[in-house]
């Protein structure tokens, strides 16, 4: 019974947020209130913030933004820049903790990359 209960509490809130969502203008509008500008897919914005996580795995860091408090998870790359004091790092070098600025790109589907990523 428990198990039932838990799973209807679930689709309920995943009902609930989908419906805000789509009241709120999709994707697009909580993107909007997260980045604070409306970034639509392929545009660049920058995001200030707090390292959350890190997932070495599949190359992500979680940034929590400084402005609003939301958690974004940001893809990196060998491509990417990370600069600390005017040197270049390797992103492996990003730590939890760090306050960061990072260039971001959305790909869509809530999916972010970043190309630069400043450690303050």
């Amino acid at each position: 019974m428990r198990g039932f209960q838990r799973a209807f509490g679930i689709l309920a809130v995943s009902g609930t947020l989908l419906t805000v969502g789509a009241c709120n203008g999709g994707l697009g509008g909580m993107l909007g209130s997260v980045l604070g500008n409306g970034t639509q897919q392929g545009q660049q914005a920058q995001i200030n913030g707090t390292v959350r996580g890190i997932d070495a795995r599949n190359n992500q860091v979680n940034i929590q933004d400084n402005s609003n408090g939301q958690n974004l998870w940001v893809q990196y790359d060998s491509r990417t820049q990370v600069v600390y004091r005017n040197q270049t790092y390797p992103p492996t070098s990003i730590r939890q903790g760090d306050n960061v600025t990072a260039r971001i790109v959305n790909n869509g589907n809530n999916s972010y990359y970043s190309d630069y990523i400043q450690i303050n």
